[in-house]
């Protein structure tokens, strides 16, 4: 049964990551804008279906560890509750409820596997969906390759490609730190998902990869203790405002890499953005409600800038504008919750576990400087939330293992006052 649980968390994991996409635009193409087809809603169906599984399947294991479900699974109840006062309620709902069940199968996927085989698994799906995107730019190029010269491999845009990338790149490196006979495997999957990213010629993703290879070599340094560790933290006071600079002065970066200042326009929307924000601050215009094409304010903010624009482009921006200053500070809240539990688990248990999820974390403000990020279904927002789950169930397995030994030590038997039991370990 362990390899059917295998084979429906990698289809759960490809659907959520849009990995499917190639066979959509094959069969219906693309456009900007273009609606839901009778593939996308098979998809859909099939991946709420999976969730489902996937989550009874890890309730009713023996030995079933403990996380919090409640907070990340009220926040997405927040984004379908927003139908209540969005501008598009229909699309509030079909996307918000998509939404909760990814959630839904997270949970499930880190009841069922090790944080090891969680990561191993991502690593594959990166890695197939980098060589199929490059074997498809050699056999098959016009169908990867929009007219404009974007090349966007399975997925619909190449900004959604880099952000898979990224995801491969970081459990790849995650292998590289744990694995010994089958490093090589895990430098294959990094080395294509990397040539992959700069082949879609998205600059954030490739700025967040590129951070990721830095901060690797720090956190290994930092979890090797001893004089490492005084050098990782060295580095880490001199790159950290160095990093916090950059992320506020984008223009720099932006001249060394010979790129649009106004990152192809999106600077200039983002005071109509600011002004649709103003309108709604407590609660937003619903999720994924606003930059329906119903909604005329959108349409204007095209009209004024004079293309086709289908979200704010900062990820910040986004938040507020869906569902407002309420659900952006729930949502810093996890943020910063998984920041915690990382910055634990790299000074705990879980130190490699640790490292990848602090990677993470610093690659979602890059990328969130340009681009929506975790509103969306798609792999970044899955990683999020499998990672939080991950660290937090290693913790508390921490916590369990040191009760287990105080009680011990004490002579009290194994199984009372608190102690693990067999069917509370993983």
């Amino acid at each position: 049964m362990s390899r059917w649980y295998y084979i429906a968390s990698g289809f759960f994991l490809l659907i959520s990551t849009d990995a499917f996409s190639y066979i959509d635009m094959s069969i219906y193409g693309f456009w900007r804008g273009k609606p839901g087809d009778k593939f996308t809603e098979a998809l859909n169906l099939l991946s709420i279906i999976l969730s489902v599984l996937l989550f009874w399947w890890g309730s009713h294991k023996r030995r079933r560890p403990r996380f919090n479900r409640v907070l990340p699974l009220a926040f997405a109840g927040l984004l379908v509750t927003s139908a209540l006062w969005s501008v598009t309620p229909s699309m509030t709902i079909t996307r918000g409820v998509a939404y909760f069940f990814v959630v839904v199968g997270a949970i499930g996927i880190v009841e069922i596997h090790d944080s090891d085989e969680v990561m191993n698994l991502t690593a594959l799906i990166g890695g197939l969906s980098a060589a199929i995107s490059l074997l498809l730019l050699f056999l098959l190029p016009n169908t990867v390759i929009y007219e404009g010269g974007e090349f966007h491999g399975l997925f619909p845009q190449k900004n959604m490609l880099g952000q898979a990338m990224v995801v491969g790149v970081l459990a790849g490196l995650h292998g590289i730190r744990i694995r010994g006979r089958r490093r090589f495997y895990f430098i294959i999957v990094t080395a294509l998902c990397t040539i992959v990213a700069f082949l879609s010629k998205s600059t954030t993703s490739s700025l967040a990869i590129f951070a990721f290879f830095t901060w690797n070599i720090i956190g290994k340094l930092y979890i090797k203790g001893g004089v490492r560790r005084v050098i990782s933290i060295c580095l880490t006071v001199v790159l950290v405002p160095a990093f916090i600079f950059l992320l506020m002065n984008r223009d720099l970066i932006l001249s060394f890499l010979e790129k649009d200042l106004t990152l192809s326009g999106r600077t200039e929307m983002w005071p109509y953005v600011i002004d649709s924000i103003y309108q709604r601050p407590s609660f937003g215009w619903g999720f994924e409600a606003f930059w329906a094409q119903s909604n005329p304010v959108a349409l204007d903010i095209s009209d004024v800038v004079g293309w086709y624009v289908s979200e704010a482009h900062n990820g910040m921006l986004e938040f507020l504008l869906d569902i407002g200053v309420v659900g952006t500070g729930f949502f810093l809240f996890l943020w910063i919750r998984n920041l915690v539990m990382a910055v634990k688990c790299i000074n705990g248990p879980a130190k490699e576990l640790g490292v990848s999820s602090l990677l993470f974390l610093m690659g979602i403000l890059l990328i969130g400087v340009s681009e929506r990020v975790l509103l969306t279904v798609d792999g970044l927002t899955v990683q999020f939330f499998l990672l939080g789950f991950m660290c937090e169930k290693k913790l508390w397995l921490a916590r369990q293992a040191r009760s287990g030994v105080a009680l011990r030590s004490g002579g009290l038997p194994l199984g009372q006052f608190g102690a693990p039991r067999s069917e509370d370990t993983a």
